[in-house]
């Protein structure tokens, strides 16, 4: 009976022991489940910050596109409508401007904290602007921040420039101007240096200009005749530019022809594009403006590298 209580007794120690055992195991893994479950929680977490952060300087540098193209427009048109009283005036480059705006705002942006709540926050930093091929990008780093984890992210934002809807068909048909002139055009300026026609204009014939004269097209023109600029005069068309003959001797006159869309010629009863375009002394001609602004490339606009 003694032998038997004894084995009884060894047995529930055995018992005791392995089921104690199995329970610290137990316990030990949980505990070890709990932390990698925690651990998980709080990068998913930190990830979700640096997402937001995507998302706000997304947001903030659709604005800045949006404000730099404003402000690159009206400081070109602002030059444009000063031309008529000088001629010589230094267009802005639209891009020029566009850009300096666009790295200025960054350049304020460059350092952005944000505190979600009193543990988890975001910050967005080092911005770095490269053009190249027609684009602009923009890469930044976002990182998420929990109490005991951060995630960093890399965004990568394209900005393109719009077409230029200078693609569509031209006008080649006089009745699809605003102004026809029937006769030779033939400006001496005098007390009045400038000629402007506020719209698009078909000049049927010759176009003469002298004595440092200025001609103005606030819009399309098409030249059917020759052109002859007589010494120091300026012409400025505002869209498209259709000439019939060369303008072999605008250099030689020292003048100019600025066109701020695309110059065409005819050429075997053809309308082809005009290059190189020799319209004398262009230094001072501003490139096209129509359809000039930069946007967020809708189909490759935000790219992020976790």
């Amino acid at each position: 009976m003694k032998n038997e209580k004894g084995y009884a007794l060894v047995l529930v120690l055995l018992i005791i022991t392995i089921t104690f055992t199995f329970a610290l195991s137990l316990s030990g893994m949980a505990l070890s489940a709990r932390k990698q479950f925690n651990k998980t929680d709080e990068i998913n977490r930190a990830t979700d910050l640096a997402e937001m952060g995507v998302a706000h300087y997304e947001a903030l540098l659709t604005r800045i596109v949006k404000n730099a193209n404003a402000e690159a427009e009206q400081t070109v048109q602002n030059a444009l409508d000063l031309l008529s009283k000088n001629p010589n005036l230094k267009v802005p480059d639209y891009d020029d401007v566009f850009n300096k705006v666009l790295s200025d705002e960054v350049g304020k942006n460059a350092y952005l904290p944000l505190a979600v709540d009193e543990a988890n926050s975001y910050e967005i930093s080092n911005p770095v602007i490269s053009r190249h091929s027609g684009k602009i990008t923009l890469t930044f780093e976002s990182k998420g921040l929990t109490a005991n984890e951060e995630k960093e992210l890399q965004g990568t934002l394209t900005i393109i420039k719009n077409k230029d809807s200078l693609d569509g068909e031209l006008a080649t048909d006089e009745e699809e101007y605003d102004y026809v002139v029937w006769d030779d055009f033939d400006f001496h300026g005098g007390k009045k240096h400038t000629e402007t026609f506020p719209g698009s204009t078909f000049f049927k014939k010759s176009v003469t200009l002298r004595g440092t004269s200025s001609l103005i097209i606030r819009g399309d023109a098409f030249f059917h005749s020759s052109v002859t600029l007589r010494g120091g005069d300026t012409i400025i068309v505002y869209g498209d530019a259709i000439f019939a003959e060369d303008l072999d001797e605008i250099k030689a006159a020292k003048a100019k022809v600025c066109i701020l869309g695309t110059p065409y010629k005819i050429v075997n009863q053809k309308i082809e594009e005009y290059t190189p375009f020799d319209g004398g002394d262009t230094d001072s001609c501003p490139k096209p403006i129509l359809d000039n602004e930069w946007s967020i490339d809708p189909d490759n606009g935000m790219e992020v590298k976790y």
